[in-house]
């Protein structure tokens, strides 16, 4: 992995060939996003977390394996946390019974959150 902008830029190993593989997420600048100097387009945690699921799902079919169970249950954690953050940072309620179901939530298209005041 190469650093091309701390905490949101990333080039990542290409295996197999020869091109660039670039992880970009969003950056907002404003009061709410202290130490951002310049601002642009890209995903969230939650998105590569629910593409990361999805791999390793994938994964599991061809090979399962207790190491798979694992790591899903810790991504859907992962996801769990980072959504509870963020409707906390809103004053609003996570609604979910189980990890499960915050996956199969529709993630904003404007906010990257399953929980949010967007129109």
């Amino acid at each position: 992995m190469n650093i091309i902008d701390v905490g949101h830029k990333y080039e990542l190993l290409s295996i197999d060939g020869k091109c660039k593989q670039v992880l970009q997420f969003v950056k907002r600048q404003g009061l709410r996003y202290p130490g951002n100097t310049s601002s642009y387009p890209g995903t969230t945690l939650q998105d590569v977390i629910h593409c990361l699921l999805n791999r390793v799902r994938y994964l599991q079919n061809q090979i399962p394996c207790v190491e798979n169970e694992v790591i899903i249950y810790n991504l859907q954690t992962c996801l769990l946390m980072l959504e509870q953050r963020a409707a906390k940072r809103r004053h609003m309620e996570l609604n979910i019974e189980t990890l499960e179901q915050l996956e199969v939530k529709l993630l904003c298209p404007k906010c990257g959150h399953t929980t949010c005041h967007c129109p």
